[in-house]
């Protein structure tokens, strides 16, 4: 008789292939003119082998077993209906007949040891705790061997393989049960996983050994029940939930944060405009609002966007702000320098457009620079190669992307922006005001700033 590992479902590994009872004695016939009487059936007699478990022998009761493999990491045991079985068994003897009657040969492709076993327990012993094994059962050694040696060049898809459950805890004759557990392919191999080791029945609540992926002491799989005020396993439904855990910020991240500025009607006398700023999905900080004063623009609503998107942003930590405005951008890192040279005027002689809201964004810029400069090293106070302000610890970098071509940021930057529009301009038809505005195009503010 072949012994055969089955997979775990609790907290042992049986190897009970569910022997069969033998047929019951043959009835008593009765003298002449009885009825025949069938005696009671006398259950055939049971030895339990417990090759691994607190003290390893050869048990004649369940409960005996019982106690030797509750709690056993890792037992190993199984029942037979004659003890040369079950000594063989306890000794890991094969059975007569030598290899051929192994009926499972396990190849580990990953594991501490990589290999073709013939027993479950070996194979737990090289995948328990291993990140990512990769394990198989096969009916033949040479299947086996060959797709351990495939590794992951395997080019047939691997089968579903049906384990059977471990020996029930309330007795060797409850039924057992078959898990199989399927995983999309990764890279043309199917990962074959074994059932969680541990059984609920084994343990009560909080008395089970951790889980190996524990990172905080605290077995996952309990819970506090709200109505008993006790502790309690979690059913399926509450094991499958993901937890949303806070994540503190890597030391000097940069925060990135998306801006955008709309005008409705831009570029005539009716025109008015939104900002969006955004940093993240269910952030409170991001904001959509109505652009103000009478100038509506959308050259000044992408201004107005990085302004406020300044004023929002921690000003003790370093900032990326992603615009799709190219004019935006340029004003506050680069041009700035020589329109301030001269007092804000342009090549033409006239006033830099839109000077009011370049010269309230440089300061800004410069005085976070100033409130952190006693945090800045003597290699940060020089200037960053990057940009102007893309030095020390509240640095700001300044990233042109390319507006409506599917960046998330962008894309909710400009919803926030046109929404607040849409909402100023409601609200001002309603109110039946027209307003002046000034008819302003972005090639007539390029026009009008000159060359830089």
């Amino acid at each position: 008789m072949a012994a055969e590992m089955d997979a775990p479902t609790n907290g042992f590994t049986s190897v009970n292939n569910g022997i069969a009872h033998p047929p019951s004695p043959p009835s008593t016939i009765g003298s002449a003119g009885t009825k025949r009487k069938r005696d009671a059936k006398t259950p055939a007699p049971k030895f339990y082998a417990v090759r691994t478990g607190k003290a390893p022998g050869i048990y004649h009761t369940w409960t005996d077993c019982l106690d030797q493999v509750r709690g056993f990491p890792k037992a190993v045991f199984k029942s037979f209906t004659s003890l040369t079985e079950a000594e063989s068994f306890l000794h890991n003897q094969q059975s007569a007949g030598g290899e051929g009657k192994v009926s499972k040969y396990y190849g580990v492709r990953s594991g501490r040891t990589p290999g073709v076993y013939t027993s479950w327990s070996d194979v737990l012993e090289q995948i328990t705790g291993w990140k990512a094994p990769k394990h198989k059962a096969f009916k033949t050694k040479g299947e086996a061997e060959q797709w351990v040696a495939e590794g992951t060049n395997m080019s047939y898809p691997m089968s579903d393989i049906a384990l059977e459950s471990v020996e029930s805890l309330e007795g060797p004759s409850a039924k057992k049960s078959k898990t199989t557990i399927r995983l999309k392919p990764y890279g043309g191999v199917k990962t074959e996983i074994s059932p969680t080791p541990l059984d609920p029945s084994a343990y009560s609540p909080g008395s089970a050994p951790l889980p190996t992926s524990t990172e905080d002491g605290f077995d996952p799989n309990i819970t506090l029940d709200p109505i008993t005020n006790g502790v309690r396993y979690k059913t399926a439904t509450e094991r499958a939930l993901l937890k949303p855990q806070a994540v503190r910020p890597a030391k000097d991240s940069w925060i990135k944060i998306y801006t955008d500025g709309s005008a409705l009607a831009n570029g005539q006398a009716h025109a008015i405009g939104g900002i969006g700023i955004y940093f993240g999905p269910g952030d409170k900080r991001n904001e959509g609002s109505a652009l103000t004063g009478s100038r509506q623009t959308n050259q000044r609503a992408e201004l107005s966007a990085i302004y406020r998107a300044l004023e929002l942003a921690p000003q003790d930590r370093r900032i990326i702000i992603a615009s799709d405005s190219n004019y935006a951008i340029n004003c506050v890192t680069i041009w700035f320098q020589k329109w301030r040279s001269n007092g804000y005027i342009n090549a033409q002689g006239r006033a830099v457009e839109n000077k009011d809201l370049i010269i309230k964004i440089v300061d800004v810029l410069e005085q976070r620079f100033r409130t952190n400069r006693h945090r800045t090293d003597a290699e940060e106070d020089e200037l960053a190669e990057g940009g102007h302000w893309e030095r020390g610890p509240a640095a700001v970098k300044f990233e042109w992307i390319k507006g409506h071509a599917g960046s998330e940021g962008n894309v909710e930057a400009d919803r926030l922006a046109v929404a607040a529009a849409r909402e100023a301009r409601d609200a001002r038809d309603a109110a039946g005001v027209i307003a002046g505005g000034v008819v302003e195009t972005a090639q007539a503010v390029q026009a009008t700033n000159g060359a830089a």
